[in-house]
């Protein structure tokens, strides 16, 4: 049961807005940390970290799919978690147990790949650390707290910072970046528990058979999305080397804030379109205000990697990283449409609907994967991204049939067209600004995105009534009942 609140009356404004603060706080800390590591470690082994990280993600969304449907059904009004969560646990230590024995008897085989046998078993530490986490956490959304789930988030997050940080110091290097994140999941998996107040009980029958029926397609969903999201790092590892997994990460955390306001609004979206769904209210304005938002932070990142790539990527990370301006890009266009997609996989998930959402993620792997490949060996780096880029304008068009036969709507609101006009304005600002200050440095590097951002929200800021508005409301939901100057 969701507490005492009712996951149908969930305001996404108030919840979006809890979530985004931690979001912005998740992405600052993942970005002083890349900036850290790519400057402690060199491109081959920051490669190596993020290349084991991602088999370890990868695996971990067997158990995270249960996860995905465990939180389903918790979200449903009248529920009690108690018995969900049990059948989790079971779940996850299972899974986590025939990981490390398969580990084990195909070590002779992947040591190449994988490299000494400490490696190995740090990978099968994420993988149950990093499930127990995700299930808790995912508990903790269902019952009413999706805003507060991120913080939560938010906490491993910084705590993972500071023990790869010591860890670094000290001269573990990749195994020590392991361990930290190892430890900071077992902590916050803690903590997490502390705050639901949810025990565990052995699941009955019909408690089995509602997870499982919903679990048929959330594992493969979430397996598909999260290989289809590590596609680009496995690929880039195994056909063009760890080398180009250093570049491509660093010019990934650049564009993650792109997906704040998506990833803000996803759990809470769910967890309403969950409650609605399960007394037979429609979803379809909330998916469309949804929408309206969820790229107002992946254009101006757009426009500004467009603007600035090759400052962006030495300033920051040092001039080792210049070639990974061009996947910088090609990332920045990759992450409108994928934060564009976000509220679809929401919405279709929490109205019982993950068959669609499965088969819209087999169709985009299908595409990718031999296009990823081909590209790679014939262009590296660059053919890569170009090729997830492609698989995501596809899937997009795809969930954009589906909400049409779905809803009877086309859900292209026309505050993206406002957003373009303000990013295309800011472009110019950041090209003019660029051309008349040289940017050498971090000071003059902030002042140039500082002058675009500001230029981005003063413009959206004037020709947009709607962004006025949902300002005024979200403001009005955290309690804060005067905006000046909105």
């Amino acid at each position: 049961m969701s507490d005492d609140d009712n996951t149908a009356d969930l305001s996404l404004g108030r919840e979006t807005a809890v979530a985004m603060f931690a979001k912005f706080a998740l992405s600052a800390t993942g970005f002083i940390g890349i900036v850290i590591f790519a400057n402690v470690l060199d491109n081959e082994g920051l490669g190596k970290y993020y290349f084991l990280l991602a088999l370890a993600k990868v695996s971990v969304q067997i158990p995270g799919g249960f996860a995905n449907a465990i939180r389903k059904r918790v979200s449903e009004v009248g529920v009690d978690p108690s018995e969900y969560f049990g059948f989790g646990l079971l779940v996850h230590s299972v899974f986590t147990g025939v990981t490390l024995a398969l580990v084990v008897v195909s070590y002779p085989f992947i040591q190449d790949r994988v490299g000494p046998f400490a490696f190995a078993v740090a990978t099968v530490a994420i993988v149950g650390t990093l499930g127990l986490f995700s299930l808790v956490n995912r508990v903790y959304s269902g019952i009413g707290h999706p805003g507060a789930s991120f913080w939560t988030d938010t906490v491993r997050s910084v705590i993972t910072l500071g023990l790869q940080v010591v860890f670094l110091i000290v001269g573990f290097r990749v195994l020590g970046m392991m361990g930290g994140l190892i430890i900071a999941n077992v902590l916050t998996a803690v903590l997490v528990l502390m705050l639901m107040r949810v025990r565990p009980r052995i699941p009955a029958t019909e408690t089995v058979r509602r997870v499982t029926t919903f679990a048929k397609w959330s594992v493969p969903n979430s397996l598909f999305q999260n290989l289809y999201m590590r596609l680009d790092v496995l690929i880039l590892g195994f056909v063009v080397g760890n080398a180009a997994v250093g570049l491509y990460e660093p010019a990934l955390r650049l564009t993650v804030p792109a997906a704040i306001i998506a990833g803000s609004i996803g759990d809470s979206l769910t967890v309403k379109a969950s409650g609605l769904n399960s007394i037979d209210h429609s979803v379809s304005e909330d998916l469309r205000n949804a929408l309206s938002y969820t790229c107002l932070f992946a254009i101006p990142i757009l426009f500004g990697a467009a603007a600035i790539p090759t400052e962006l990527m030495t300033v920051i990370f040092g001039t080792e990283a210049r070639p990974g301006w061009t996947a910088l890009v090609g990332l920045a266009v990759f992450q409108v449409f994928n934060t564009y997609r976000l509220p679809f996989d929401n919405v279709i998930s929490g109205m019982n609907r993950p068959d669609l959402r499965f088969r819209v993620s087999l169709f985009t792997l299908a595409v990718n994967a031999p296009l990823a490949i081909v590209l790679g060996f014939e262009y590296g780096l660059i053919g890569v991204v170009i090729a997830t880029i492609i698989a995501e304008v596809i899937r997009v068009l795809t969930y954009l049939g589906i909400a049409y036969r779905l809803f009877g709507q086309l859900m292209l609101p026309w505050q993206l067209v406002e957003q373009t006009s303000a990013g295309l304005v800011m472009f110019g600002v950041v090209v003019a600004l660029s051309e008349a200050v040289a940017i050498t440095g971090w000071v003059s590097l902030v002042a140039v995105v500082g002058a675009g951002a500001v230029t981005y929200f003063a413009v959206l800021v004037v020709v947009s009534s709607h962004f006025r508005v949902t300002v005024r409301n979200v403001l009005a939901d955290l309690g804060i009942t005067r905006a000046v100057g909105l």
